[in-house]
């Protein structure tokens, strides 16, 4: 709820969504369509289309088969008020040009940017990946508060860690989640369990894009 309070839903807002089928992105697009914004989401993988359609969203754009910044555009030709982007260093400049005049792009994540130690093959980091690393974090885009200014745009972040200790924060927004769970305006995300002596597997698993909603480590044998 923090993430989205962020830029003060209005009604009818365009929304763009670079990861909605994720644990709390999920979460994010139903508050949205609570709040009577117009949601469009972005998937990777045709078979992440079917759960965010049930989420809610507007439109879907599934980018291993569609021109994601063409289709985008056809949704919102005069730009979006908000996009949420968890990707990094492949969409960020992209994002920040999609933006509505008055337009917001919040960043919390940049999935794009790291480098994926079952890459390797060996559950380790290569030279290789780490020269990348670099280059990526070297090509990040870097927004100008001047050309902001002018753009009449905004970048914002959002890191939930920064959140854990602020129990009224926390006691507010579970009071209200669990409201709207109760009338069910929410639906929970997937969950999928790893026992803890398949760490290696659910990593491997989160790291290859493929999932969706939450992967938990249980510690039953």
């Amino acid at each position: 709820m923090e993430c989205l309070n962020l830029q003060d839903p209005e009604q009818g807002a365009g929304y763009l969504s670079t990861q909605p089928q994720g644990g709390w992105e999920s979460m994010l697009v139903q508050l949205a369509k609570i709040h009577g914004c117009h949601v469009v989401g972005v998937v990777g993988a045709s078979h992440k289309v079917e759960l965010v359609k049930q989420l809610g969203c507007d439109h879907i754009i599934d980018k291993s088969k569609e021109d994601l910044w063409k289709v985008s555009e056809s949704y919102a030709p005069k730009g979006y008020q908000v996009v949420f982007d968890a990707n990094g260093v492949e969409t960020l400049q992209e994002s920040y040009e999609h933006l509505a005049p008055g337009g917001k792009l919040v960043i919390y994540g940049f999935h794009t940017m790291l480098p994926r130690s079952s890459d390797s093959g060996t559950g380790e980091i290569s030279l290789w990946q780490w020269i990348k690393l670099g280059w990526n974090y070297k090509s990040t885009p870097l927004f100008n508060p001047m050309k902001m200014t002018a753009d009449n745009k905004s970048v914002m972040a959002f890191n939930l860690s920064f959140l854990f200790d602020r129990r009224d924060i926390l006691e507010e927004s579970m009071a209200q989640l669990l409201h709207w769970v109760k009338r069910g305006l929410l639906k929970v995300s997937k969950v999928t369990a790893y026992p803890l002596k398949e760490v290696g597997k659910a990593h491997s698993d989160l790291e290859s894009g493929q999932t969706m909603g939450k992967l938990v480590l249980t510690m039953d044998e």
